[in-house]
């Protein structure tokens, strides 16, 4: 019995519900405008049915007519041809079109073309007369010639120089008295002919029609305006098929007799047009009579569900919030305001929390709700939550804030809250940022400082030197600015690797950093350069001390890789307000005077004066003027003998360049080689020393001298680029020197740069017969262990361990284990900068091959050089019968 009562209950209150407007009336207007749109539709798919049955019907009866049409033509073209054939058979190929002609048998020669052609393919007759041609190589002939099927050909349309318009042939075959192939009669007609009954009237814009042989080519088709043909179609019935993109009713028919089908189609967008026209105002009718039946169902639905609505509205509220809290990662704080008798707000009560509530407050839900918030957080009184939560109440709308909590009720450093006022109180929502606002700090950190030796980079070094001029143009102080650049920074990175130079810039980033007093700054500016800022009250003698303790502790010794190495610094310094009003300008006039202290020999410290603009000025002026002067031929080169120490005889010259300035004479290569380096004029004016020199090699041998080689420096950029091998090739192909009177010297800094790749360059050079020497040898990083990798012949002994030979005892025993080394490898040795009788000896004693300086010759011109070896020459020939009398 009870639970057949509890059946009947159940089934009464949804009969309740049932009965109820809002729950009837929606239901009523939902079968309502079903019936409406099943009716509709169902009209539609009517309409649309006999529309399509009267697009087949209008597709048959066009078929019919142009069936019937086309087949008059063809008969008549096959009649016209047959009356050629007998005419021919009759009165030959030449006689038969003169008769049918005064008979009035020919077609008009407008539309067709008549022709006769015999056996081997020639045209003997045609009408109107025409191009006589052969046509042994068309299908047409060769069909007729290979079969007697005794039926019209219809060939594809075709051009050929009797006819240069494309055209269609009819063609027969032609037997003469025993019945062999004699030939063929043909008649040809524009494609355009059989689709010339096309009526837009009927067809329309983009209706089809044509003739497609049983092979599928298109002899003739034409769409709206368009004719075409030669292309492929597939058969088709009578259905909708697409050929161009346009759908189309379409239907096929084959002509008796002739292997050609009629083709006819109509465009299913205009043939449906009117169906669709009577679809849109079926459906916008349908669709007006559903908005005026959906709206005045809404409107009295909305007055009866309001009262439901009301009452659902706080159950949803409640499963919502319930729902949203429970997954939510933020703290979620249900309260409701405590009022005092004059009705101001004195607190609020907790009425609910989420469990990321609890976690943030330390206290469980069932805790919460006996507390408020002032008897949890007693501090929101006194930092203005309190006031805050009040004013919120007060005016509405949704708030939000970020705050740094001082609240350690609330276990977060730092918050964002938002606060939506509800009735009777509010929601606080509230999520721990402080793991975001750490990020924040990282990226602003990161963003400001060299990821690599944390110090401050580019931006944050000029904000806080516009800081610190500004304090110091407030409080009467001085700013100094130094720019500091590692000294041979670059051949420790090339010499032993990336990381060991990075590893080089952290310790030189710490001791600089250690160096330092409060309130100055040190940063790095990029690459190997530092930048010091250092805040000075009134004068900047005190930061003396500083920048010498800066550069000290750069000078000492670091391990890397296994391997000590020392690097110095050179230091500019710009003061302010001296040296500049601005960050921009103190920078520059710094690096300016960082220059100088590199110009006059590094690891020392330069304070900027306005001479050293000047310096920059004429660095700039002859930049300006390197850019000109090769195109105005201002460059020559001398050439300074090599001399073998034991024979006395002159076996080479190294080629110099000299830069002849029309304003200030001869520039040295120490002024414009390096300003053409940074350049890059320096791969142009590489390749024009290297082509001048081996033409002038060649023309002192064409002039009956001595054979000897010339040696060609090559810069660090030539040396890098990919077509330095190609260069050589070249100019030894246009002067004709041989291979072997060339050589090539290159600096064992630019060999270190990149090992594998400089010692395969230099196998190619060596490959093609040019000699290879190391320049400056002794300068460079971890020659020793790489020399035997290198393919030269000759070592270079740098000039400054050649100058203090017979001084000092270091010099000397650098240069005898250079002459050691070298010889045990089987290289030459030749030593630069030989001046005095002292240093030749020594080179003799230790066994130097050879030598070139100031001792023997400067370096010559052309023309003196060669009365030079000329001179030695004669000598050297008078000295030998003297010998050898002796």
């Amino acid at each position: 019995m009870t639970a057949r009562s509890g059946g009947d209950t159940l089934r009464k209150r949804w009969l309740r519900r049932g009965l109820d407007t809002h729950f009837s009336l929606p239901l009523f207007a939902l079968l309502l405008l079903l019936a409406i749109w099943v009716v509709t539709f169902h009209e539609v798919d009517a309409e649309r049915a006999h529309a399509r049955e009267a697009a087949a019907d209008t597709l048959r009866e066009l078929m019919g007519t142009y069936e019937a049409q086309v087949a008059r033509s063809l008969d008549g073209i096959d009649q016209t041809l047959r009356v050629l054939k007998y005419a021919v058979e009759r009165k030959g190929a030449l006689g038969a079109l003169p008769e049918l002609g005064r008979e009035g048998l020919l077609p008009p020669g407008v539309v067709f073309v008549v022709s006769i052609v015999d056996r081997n393919g020639l045209t003997v007759a045609s009408n109107p007369k025409a191009l006589p041609i052969s046509v042994a190589d068309q299908n047409y002939f060769k069909f007729h010639q290979e079969r007697d099927s005794g039926v019209t050909f219809v060939s594809q349309a075709t051009r050929d120089a009797a006819n240069t318009e494309w055209h269609l042939h009819f063609t027969r075959r032609l037997d003469d008295d025993m019945g062999n192939f004699a030939g063929i009669v043909i008649v040809e007609t524009d494609p355009a002919y059989f689709t010339s009954s096309y009526e837009r009237s009927q067809l329309g814009e983009q209706g089809m029609l044509g003739l497609v042989g049983s092979d599928g080519v298109v002899r003739s088709l034409r769409v709206g305006d368009k004719l075409s043909f030669g292309q492929h179609m597939e058969s088709a019935a009578e259905q909708l098929s697409t050929v161009d993109g346009v759908r189309r009713y379409s239907g096929m028919r084959e002509l008796h007799g002739v292997a050609l089908n009629v083709v006819v189609g109509l465009s299913e967008r205009e043939q449906m047009a009117g169906f669709e026209r009577q679809r849109r105002e079926k459906i916008w009718e349908a669709s007006v009579v559903s908005v005026v039946l959906v709206v005045s169902t809404a409107l009295v639905w909305l007055w009866s569900w309001q009262g439901a609505r009301n009452r659902a509205r706080m159950r949803r509220a409640q499963e919502t919030y319930a729902a949203a809290s429970a997954a939510s990662l933020d703290a979620f704080f249900v309260m409701r305001e405590v009022r005092n008798i004059g009705g101001e707000i004195i607190d609020f009560v907790f009425v609910d929390a989420n469990s990321r509530a609890e976690k943030m407050t330390g206290y469980s839900k069932e805790k919460l709700r006996l507390m408020t918030l002032c008897g949890l957080m007693p501090q929101a009184r006194g930092n203005g939550m309190f006031e805050h939560l009040v004013h919120v109440t007060q005016v509405g709308g949704v708030h939000e804030q970020e705050w740094e909590s001082n609240i350690p009720q609330l276990r977060a450093r730092w918050l964002h809250q938002q606060v939506v006022p509800v009735e009777g109180g509010l929601v606080a929502i509230v999520r721990d940022i402080s793991e975001r606002k750490l990020a924040e700090e990282r990226m602003l950190h990161l963003a400001h400082h060299d990821t690599l030796t944390g110090l401050p980079n580019r931006s944050l070094i000029a904000s806080r030197l516009d800081l610190t001029i500004a304090q110091a143009s407030r409080n009467g102080g001085a700013v100094l600015v130094a720019f500091i650049d590692l000294d041979g920074f670059k051949l420790v990175n090339d010499g032993l690797g990336h990381n060991a130079g990075d590893e080089l810039l952290k310790v030189v980033a710490a001791r600089m950093g250690a160096c330092l007093r409060a309130g100055d700054t040190v940063g790095r500016f990029g690459g190997d350069e530092f930048v010091l800022v250092l805040n000075e009250p009134r004068h900047s003698e005190r930061a003396a001390p500083v920048l010498e303790r800066v550069r000290e502790a750069v000078l000492k010794s670091i391990t890397l890789s296994g391997q000590e190495v020392q690097v110095s610094c050179s230091i500019g310094v710009a003061v302010y307000p001296n040296d500049g009003a601005n960050a921009e300008t103190l920078l520059m006039h710094a690096d300016a005077a960082m220059y100088r202290a590199k110009d006059l020999g590094k690891n020392n410290c330069q304070f900027y004066t306005r001479e050293m603009n000047a310096c920059i000025e004429e660095k700039l002026v002859l930049l300006e003027g390197l850019r000109s002067a090769l195109d105005e031929g201002q460059f020559r080169l001398v050439y300074q003998p090599k001399v073998d120490l034991h024979t006395g005889r002159i076996f080479g010259v190294e080629a110099l360049v000299r830069w002849e300035h029309p304003e200030q004479g001869c520039i040295g290569p120490d002024r414009f080689i390096p300003l053409a380096e940074e350049s890059g004029m320096i791969i142009a004016l590489g390749e024009w020393v290297l082509q001048t020199a081996c033409r002038q090699n060649r023309a002192w041998q064409d002039a009956g001298l001595p054979p000897l080689r010339v040696s060609v420096n090559v810069s660090p950029r030539q040396f890098e680029e990919l077509g330095l091998v190609q260069r050589v090739a070249q100019a030894l192909s246009d002067s004709g020197l041989a291979a072997e009177w060339l050589e090539l010297e290159v600096t064992e800094g630019v060999i270190m740069r990149d090992l594998q790749q400089a010692v395969d360059k230099m196998a190619q050079v060596r490959a093609m017969g040019v000699s290879l020497a190391i320049d400056d040898f002794g300068t460079g990083y971890s020659s020793l262990s790489a020399l035997k990798s290198f393919p030269i012949s000759t070592l270079k002994i740098d000039k400054s361990f050649v100058r203090d030979l017979g001084v000092s005892e270091g010099d000397e025993a650098i240069a005898s284990s250079i002459i050691d080394l070298a010889h045990r490898l089987r290289l030459r040795v030749i030593a630069e900068g030989v001046e005095t009788e002292q240093q030749k000896a020594f080179l003799r004693q230790n066994g130097c091959d050879e030598m070139q300086g100031y001792l023997f010759s400067r370096p010559l011109p052309p023309e003196q050089l060669r009365q030079l070896l000329l001179t030695h020459a004669f000598a050297r020939q008078v000295a030998a019968p003297e010998t050898t009398a002796a």
